[in-house]
């Protein structure tokens, strides 16, 4: 139903509303003049007659009365429930419009207003439309994990320039809450993340993704100098700021371009370490960090085995 009609149902409402007002003024009025009336004392059989008749249409007159209060307040019950209908379908109008945009479109407080900001967090089944743009890249053709196994989480960050970003993961079902929670809290927290986006914008290339500083989730590959399965293979771990926080071996690191952020003694406004926030709630949600691993160090990465 659009707003026009029911903006227009809501004027016939009112409408109604005043006519029965009006009404149960000129019932009450007939009411009162009757009561004076068969109060007179009767004097004789006419007269008592009488009375009875205006007693009647006492009582008629009341019923009348009675039944048009109760339209009036289902009326204005209905008055009140269109209204609140309205309400909600422009707030369902604007979340629907904000889910249309593309992940890492930046939205104005004007986007936001009015809207429940629980409802951008969202986790669903990996649809046709994101599993197009998966296949063949992070989800290759060898890949094991099954698709009914991860899912497509929408989400919001406050990106390093202060705005806020829409942001997409894929991720196992198993982790899909902890990630919502997890970024809601950080959104709230104004905790910079500067992209947050699918692997597959890069090719599915990890490196090109870790380079652009992008933080992503699911990518079917293995652990970076070894031949064994990552856990982003499972969609089961996932990068944050990784330039900032880079893979730390005793051959180098990764990504290239991270040289001036591998001494974490230096300073480093999106270093996490046991202080920050981000690492603490994903600690809270029972993931291991990779900055604690002792033959390498990966300061990025958290992960939630089964």
């Amino acid at each position: 139903m659009s707003n026009k009609k029911l903006f227009a149902i809501v004027l016939s409402l009112g409408g109604l509303i005043l006519l029965t007002s009006c009404q149960m003024r000129i019932q009450l009025g007939k009411t009162s003049e009757t009561t004076e009336k068969s109060s007179e004392p009767s004097t004789d059989t006419e007269v008592t007659g009488a009375s009875s008749e205006e007693s009647a249409k006492t009582t008629e007159a009341t019923k009348e009365i009675l039944s048009t209060t109760e339209v009036t307040e289902e009326a204005t019950s209905s008055t009140d429930e269109t209204e609140e209908y309205i309400e909600e379908s422009q707030s369902g109008d604007a979340v629907s419009v904000i889910m249309d945009m593309e992940a890492g479109t930046i939205l104005s407080r004007e986007d936001l207003e009015d809207i429940d900001i629980d409802e951008l967090f969202i986790s669903e089944t990996i649809s046709d439309k994101v599993f197009d743009r998966m296949d063949g890249l992070s989800y290759g053709r060898d890949c094991t994990t099954k698709r009914e196994d991860l899912r497509y989480l929408r989400v919001l960050h406050r990106g390093f320039d202060g705005e806020t970003h829409i942001g997409e993961i894929v991720c196992n079902k198993a982790i899909a809450k902890d990630l919502l929670y997890i970024f809601r809290q950080l959104y709230q927290e104004e905790y910079p993340i500067e992209k947050v986006l699918l692997v597959d914008e890069y090719g599915g290339d990890d490196e090109m993704s870790m380079e652009d500083n992008n933080s992503s989730c699911f990518n079917f590959r293995p652990v970076a100098g070894t031949g064994h399965l990552s856990q982003h293979a499972y969609g089961r771990a996932i990068d944050i700021n990784p330039l900032y926080n880079p893979y730390i071996t005793s051959d180098g690191f990764v990504p290239v371009n991270a040289g001036d952020y591998v001494d974490r003694s230096a300073q480093n406004p999106y270093k996490i370490d046991k202080n920050d926030l981000c690492y603490q709630l994903f600690d809270e949600r029972g993931f291991t960090w990779g900055g604690s691993w002792n033959s390498v160090k990966d300061y990025q990465h958290f992960q939630k085995k089964e």
